[in-house]
Protein backbone atom coordinates (compact mmCIF):
# COMPACT_ATOMS: atom_id res chain seq x y z
CA UNK A 1 0.00 0.00 0.00
CA UNK A 2 1.49 3.34 -1.03
CA UNK A 3 1.13 6.35 1.23
CA UNK A 4 -0.83 8.96 -0.68
CA UNK A 5 -0.49 11.62 2.01
CA UNK A 6 -3.21 13.55 3.73
CA UNK A 7 -6.24 14.92 1.98
CA UNK A 8 -6.23 18.69 1.52
CA UNK A 9 -8.98 21.05 0.44
CA UNK A 10 -8.12 23.03 -2.69
CA UNK A 11 -11.34 25.08 -2.89
CA UNK A 12 -14.69 25.15 -4.62
CA UNK A 13 -14.71 23.51 -8.05
CA UNK A 14 -16.42 26.52 -9.66
CA UNK A 15 -16.59 24.85 -13.09
CA UNK A 16 -18.88 22.14 -11.72
CA UNK A 17 -21.16 24.04 -9.34
CA UNK A 18 -24.78 23.21 -10.10
CA UNK A 19 -27.65 25.52 -11.04
CA UNK A 20 -30.66 26.08 -8.78
CA UNK A 21 -34.03 25.08 -10.24
CA UNK A 22 -35.66 28.19 -8.72
CA UNK A 23 -39.09 26.84 -9.66
CA UNK A 24 -40.72 27.77 -6.36
CA UNK A 25 -40.68 24.24 -5.01
CA UNK A 26 -39.16 23.45 -1.65
CA UNK A 27 -35.37 23.47 -1.87
CA UNK A 28 -35.33 24.73 -5.45
CA UNK A 29 -32.83 27.49 -4.56
CA UNK A 30 -30.29 24.85 -3.49
CA UNK A 31 -27.73 23.24 -5.77
CA UNK A 32 -24.57 21.12 -5.92
CA UNK A 33 -21.27 22.60 -4.65
CA UNK A 34 -18.23 20.38 -5.25
CA UNK A 35 -15.19 20.96 -3.04
CA UNK A 36 -11.93 20.06 -4.82
CA UNK A 37 -9.45 17.86 -2.95
CA UNK A 38 -5.75 17.43 -3.68
CA UNK A 39 -6.35 13.81 -4.70
CA UNK A 40 -9.09 11.25 -5.03
CA UNK A 41 -9.83 9.71 -1.64
CA UNK A 42 -9.57 5.95 -1.24
CA UNK A 43 -12.88 4.12 -0.82
CA UNK A 44 -12.27 4.01 2.94
CA UNK A 45 -11.48 7.74 3.07
CA UNK A 46 -14.55 8.56 0.96
CA UNK A 47 -16.74 6.66 3.40
CA UNK A 48 -15.13 8.50 6.32
CA UNK A 49 -15.53 11.92 4.67
CA UNK A 50 -19.26 11.39 4.28
CA UNK A 51 -19.53 9.99 7.81
CA UNK A 52 -17.69 12.96 9.31
CA UNK A 53 -19.80 15.37 7.27
CA UNK A 54 -22.95 13.71 8.60
CA UNK A 55 -21.56 13.52 12.17
CA UNK A 56 -19.26 16.54 12.63
CA UNK A 57 -17.63 17.46 15.92
CA UNK A 58 -19.12 20.96 15.50
CA UNK A 59 -21.88 22.28 13.29
CA UNK A 60 -24.36 25.11 12.92
CA UNK A 61 -28.14 24.98 12.75
CA UNK A 62 -27.70 25.21 8.95
CA UNK A 63 -25.94 21.83 8.84
CA UNK A 64 -27.51 19.38 6.39
CA UNK A 65 -26.49 15.78 7.00
CA UNK A 66 -27.08 13.49 4.05
CA UNK A 67 -26.08 15.94 1.29
CA UNK A 68 -22.42 14.91 0.94
CA UNK A 69 -20.90 12.36 -1.38
CA UNK A 70 -17.49 11.84 -2.96
CA UNK A 71 -16.98 11.96 -6.71
CA UNK A 72 -13.45 11.62 -8.03
CA UNK A 73 -11.34 14.32 -6.42
CA UNK A 74 -14.30 16.19 -4.94
CA UNK A 75 -16.42 16.16 -1.82
CA UNK A 76 -19.79 17.21 -3.21
CA UNK A 77 -22.43 18.98 -1.12
CA UNK A 78 -25.63 18.45 -3.09
CA UNK A 79 -28.33 20.65 -1.59
CA UNK A 80 -26.74 23.92 -0.50
CA UNK A 81 -25.49 27.19 -1.99
CA UNK A 82 -22.01 28.61 -2.39
CA UNK A 83 -23.05 31.37 0.05
CA UNK A 84 -23.98 28.78 2.68
CA UNK A 85 -20.69 26.99 2.11
CA UNK A 86 -18.85 30.25 2.73
CA UNK A 87 -20.89 31.22 5.79
CA UNK A 88 -21.65 27.87 7.43
CA UNK A 89 -20.29 24.73 5.79
CA UNK A 90 -16.61 25.53 5.12
CA UNK A 91 -15.67 24.86 8.75
CA UNK A 92 -17.65 21.61 8.77
CA UNK A 93 -15.91 20.47 5.57
CA UNK A 94 -12.53 21.35 7.11
CA UNK A 95 -13.41 19.39 10.28
CA UNK A 96 -14.57 16.39 8.20
CA UNK A 97 -11.30 16.35 6.23
CA UNK A 98 -9.23 16.72 9.43
CA UNK A 99 -11.15 13.90 11.15
CA UNK A 100 -10.79 11.71 8.06
CA UNK A 101 -7.03 12.33 7.90
CA UNK A 102 -6.62 11.54 11.62
CA UNK A 103 -8.76 8.39 11.42
CA UNK A 104 -6.99 7.20 8.26
CA UNK A 105 -3.59 7.69 9.93
CA UNK A 106 -4.73 5.54 12.86
CA UNK A 107 -6.05 2.84 10.55
CA UNK A 108 -2.87 2.84 8.44
CA UNK A 109 -0.78 2.49 11.58
CA UNK A 110 -2.90 -0.45 12.74
CA UNK A 111 -2.68 -1.98 9.23
CA UNK A 112 1.12 -1.70 9.33
CA UNK A 113 1.32 -3.35 12.76
CA UNK A 114 -0.92 -6.17 11.56
CA UNK A 115 1.10 -6.62 8.35
CA UNK A 116 4.35 -6.75 10.34
CA UNK A 117 2.89 -9.36 12.70
CA UNK A 118 1.72 -11.47 9.74
CA UNK A 119 5.13 -11.19 8.12
CA UNK A 120 6.79 -12.25 11.38
CA UNK A 121 4.48 -15.25 11.69
CA UNK A 122 5.17 -16.27 8.09
CA UNK A 123 8.93 -15.97 8.59
CA UNK A 124 8.75 -17.96 11.83
CA UNK A 125 6.71 -20.68 10.13
CA UNK A 126 9.11 -20.82 7.17
CA UNK A 127 12.09 -21.13 9.56
CA UNK A 128 10.33 -23.92 11.47
CA UNK A 129 9.59 -25.80 8.25
CA UNK A 130 13.23 -25.46 7.15
CA UNK A 131 14.55 -26.60 10.55
CA UNK A 132 12.32 -29.67 10.71
CA UNK A 133 12.68 -30.55 7.03
CA UNK A 134 16.50 -30.77 7.24
CA UNK A 135 16.19 -33.40 9.98
CA UNK A 136 13.78 -35.64 8.06
CA UNK A 137 15.37 -38.79 6.73
CA UNK A 138 13.71 -40.70 3.92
Amino acid sequence: MTDQGSLDILGVDTDNVGQPANDGSSGSALYRVPIKLNRAPSAREAEMLVYYWDHPSEFTMMHRPGIAYVSGRSLVLDGTTVDEVKQYHAKTVRLAVEATNAHEAQLKSADEVQAAAKQGQAASHQQHVADVAKDIEF
